[in-house]
């Protein structure tokens, strides 16, 4: 069974990561687009792993682990006199 995949759209790269998605791809056989999406794959991983890091570092010391820019009705909390 595949993994389902979502829709990126159309986005421009440089002629330098065209040319390193291509040689890649000859190199190995595999598409230009599976090694990009490995990639990205690869760079979410590394997001995640360096949060959790960071939330527990943050919660050793006492403070709270938040993103910056969410509220807590953001995470689907009930807000005070929200009806």
């Amino acid at each position: 069974m595949s993994v389902p995949l979502k829709d990126l759209g159309r986005f421009a790269i440089s002629e330098s990561t065209h040319a390193a998605l291509e040689a890649e791809s000859a190199a190995f056989g595999r598409s230009m687009q599976d090694i990009a999406r490995e990639v990205l794959q690869q760079w979410a991983d590394r997001k995640a792993h360096g949060y959790k890091v960071y939330a527990r570092r943050v919660l050793a010391n006492g403070m709270q682990a938040e993103l910056p820019g969410f509220e807590p009705e953001d995470n689907g909390a009930v807000r005070k006199g929200a009806r």
